[in-house]
């Protein structure tokens, strides 16, 4: 006595070809059509004796402008200028500008700091506290004890006023806590 598997072979429904895609002008007609009938609906309420099921129509069809405006207001709301995104990340080949120095000592959570920093292009995070701030280091990367390094930070303007010397931080490479130190001192000027 043999016993024989059947594989089942379950095939994808055939896509529709009358998929509904949201255009601008499909909008405009839905909007339209909306307050058509909102405006019907406020000539029946009008029109029809006050205790009936017709004036109850009428009512239910005015409350059809209500997604219309939501409509409107949102393509006003479209309409309005966006801010720019700041920066995610330095630009490819720009020049390294510290903007301060920090002394740091490696956690021992990285065998290798200086291998770590080069394999993420020298990027890191400094948290201070529970904020975060975007940063690359300088050509002379932390070797195995306390030294001073140059820090150029992603958006300094945002970043320096929670950096004043003394400040304890955290440095970060990726997800991993390479180092902890404070900061020295502050650029001239």
């Amino acid at each position: 006595m043999t016993f024989v598997a059947k594989a089942t072979v379950r095939t994808q429904p055939p896509q529709s070809t009358m998929a509904l895609t949201a255009t601008p002008a499909r909008r405009r007609l839905i909007m339209i059509a909306l307050l058509l009938l909102a405006a019907a609906g406020s000539l029946v309420r009008y029109f029809a004796p006050d205790p009936s099921t017709l004036r109850d129509i009428g009512t239910l069809l005015m409350v059809l402008w209500l997604p219309a405006v939501g409509n409107l207001v949102a393509y006003f709301v479209r309409k309005i200028p966006r801010k720019p995104t700041p920066p995610a990340g330095f630009a490819e080949g720009s020049a390294f500008t510290p903007h301060l120095r920090v002394r740091l000592e490696p956690t021992g959570l990285v065998a290798d700091l200086p291998a770590a920093f080069a394999c993420e292009g020298n990027r890191c995070t400094l948290i201070v506290g529970n904020a975060g701030f975007t940063a690359r280091v300088g050509p002379a990367v932390p070797g195995t004890g306390a030294e001073d390094v140059p820090v150029e930070l992603l958006r300094p303007e945002v970043a320096l006023p929670a950096l004043k010397p003394g400040t304890q931080l955290r440095l970060v490479i990726g997800a991993i806590a390479a180092a902890r130190g404070q900061v020295v001192e502050l650029p001239q000027g």
